[in-house]
Parts: C-alpha cells; sequence; structure tokens
C-alpha cells in the first residue's frame, strides 16, 4: 500500500507547484487531483495541455498521480430520473477518464448514485449499472478502471449490497474506492473489506466520531484501526491509501505533515492484534 493525499484542503491557500513540492516533502508517494466545475487545480473546461502540464511537475517532484477524483456525480447522478443529468454525469466520467489518460493515473473515482425520497430505489440501482456498464468499455480501452465508492447517500449502504452491485456489473474495469469513514456511518469497515476485499484499489482514508457525527482525521475517531489494515493486508489491497483530512483553518503545512505521520502509523498497524 502507498501513501497519498488528495488536494482538496490545499486549494485555497497553495497553488499547485507548491501543493505538489510540499505533498513530496512531506513523504506522500502520489497526490488524487479532483476535478471541479469553474475551481480548483483540475477543472472541467481546462485544456490538456495545461493538465499534462501539472502531471510533468508532479513527475519532477517524484511524486505519481494514480488516482482522478470528483464530487459532481453527486450533482449529476447516474441514478437521476433526469435524463440530462444522467447524460451529463457519464460524459463526466468520459472527460475523468481522458484526463486519466494524460496524467497517467490507473482509477477515477465515481460516486454510483444518489437516492431522494423521490426516487424508486430499484430504478436508481438500475440506472446506475447501465450508466456504469455502458462507461466500463471506454475504460477498458483506455486501461483506467472506474473504482465506484461508498457514499453516505442513502445507495448502496451496506457491504453486501455494495458488492452485490458491483459482482452484476462484472466487469474488470468496475473496481471499488473504498472510504473507511463513510462505511462507519452505514456499518463497520472490516465488513466491508471483507465483502469487497479483493476488488478494492484505491481508499479514502479518514475516521467518524459516533458521539458527533462528524468526520475527522484517521486515529481520532472511533475506527477500529488494526482490524481495518489487517483485513486489507488480507484482502492483498496494493493500491494507494489517499488521506482526505478535514481542512485546517491556518497551518496547512502541520496538515499535510500530520497526515501524512497519520498514514505511516496505519500502515505500521498490519500485524498488531486488535486491542481488547
Amino acid at each position: 500500500m502507498k501513501k497519498g493525499i488528495h488536494d482538496v484542503p490545499f486549494l485555497d491557500c497553495w497553488s499547485i507547484e507548491r501543493f505538489l513540492e510540499k505533498a513530496a516533502i512531506s513523504g506522500y508517494e502520489g497526490v488524487e487531483l479532483n476535478l471541479h466545475e469553474g475551481e480548483g487545480y483540475l477543472q472541467l473546461n481546462q485544456p490538456l495541455s495545461e493538465v499534462s502540464a501539472i502531471a510533468e511537475t508532479a513527475e519532477g517532484f517524484g511524486l505519481e498521480l494514480p488516482t482522478l477524483s470528483t464530487g459532481l456525480h453527486n450533482h449529476y447522478a447516474l441514478t437521476s430520473e433526469n435524463r440530462d443529468l444522467r447524460k451529463r454525469g457519464e460524459d463526466i466520467a468520459l472527460h475523468m477518464i481522458e484526463i486519466a489518460t494524460e496524467i497517467g493515473a490507473k482509477v477515477i473515482q465515481v460516486v454510483p448514485g444518489t437516492v431522494s425520497r423521490d426516487t424508486p430505489y430499484e430504478q436508481a440501482y438500475e440506472r446506475a449499472q447501465e450508466s456504469l456498464t455502458l462507461l466500463a468499455s471506454e475504460a477498458a480501452a483506455a486501461g483506467v478502471i472506474i473504482a465506484v465508492e461508498n457514499v453516505c447517500n442513502k445507495f448502496l449502504p451496506s457491504p453486501m449490497e455494495y458488492a452485490r452491485f458491483l459482482n452484476e456489473i462484472n466487469h474488470p474495469a468496475i473496481k471499488a474506492y473504498f472510504d473507511s469513514g463513510n462505511a462507519m456511518v452505514t456499518g463497520h469497515p472490516e465488513h466491508f473489506i471483507n465483502a469487497i476485499g479483493d476488488q478494492i484499489v484505491a481508499m479514502h482514508v479518514k475516521d467518524y466520531r459516533y458521539a458527533s457525527g462528524d468526520f475527522v482525521a484517521p486515529l481520532s475517531g472511533d475506527a477500529e484501526w488494526p482490524g481495518i489494515m489487517n483485513a486489507l493486508s488480507e484482502a492483498k489491497m496494493d493500491g494507494y491509501l489517499i488521506s482526505t483530512p478535514p481542512k485546517y483553518t491556518y497551518c496547512p503545512d502541520r496538515l499535510i505533515e500530520g497526515a501524512s505521520a497519520d498514514l505511516t502509523a496505519l500502515l505500521n498497524l498490519v500485524g498488531v492484534a486488535k486491542v481488547g
């Protein structure tokens, strides 16, 4: 498993060059860029020449760009009853595949869908699988994996359903992007890993505090990390652990350095027995 961090907490305080430099200095092997509409280091309408320049800068610092992420599928949902919104979500995923090819990323993260009170669940499930199956052939042709993430949006909330969803698609270009904190909201991370372990290609690393209902940095919440890390090891997960820490108002240097130290501590828990 390798150490990475996503760019979101640093968008307002550092240039992309500064972020990449600080990530390299802090001991990360790679960083995850997030695709935005009209903001951020990576934007939907950005020329591919600029995207390629970012990849060259990262390479100059000895960093990989292994994964590409976005929050846009929360709005342009693949489960939407609005065909135009759904088509927009598919087009964004196709563009992510194109960007991934440009920067050398092997994985793109896709939120499989959202479910509102007015959306029949069975229809949402079918729409998401239909869109992902359509996208899978494009991803495979580009040598990119679409990694479906478990998100707290009332869709695929349980380990068995998440696993069934992926197994029914049954395509080598459709895998799992596991989020430890999100799993704690709807279940237990270890249960998810046991259900989908051999399909996890990357993991968003965060913790969750049950009493307050807040996402927090790893090791500061209620996650049972020895169990999680050993489950990942047993599943032979060899992809990136991407830290997604809460943003600091001040001192971003401390945040990026501390998140790196947290990931190192988690990796050192492999082989450590559960307490109690």
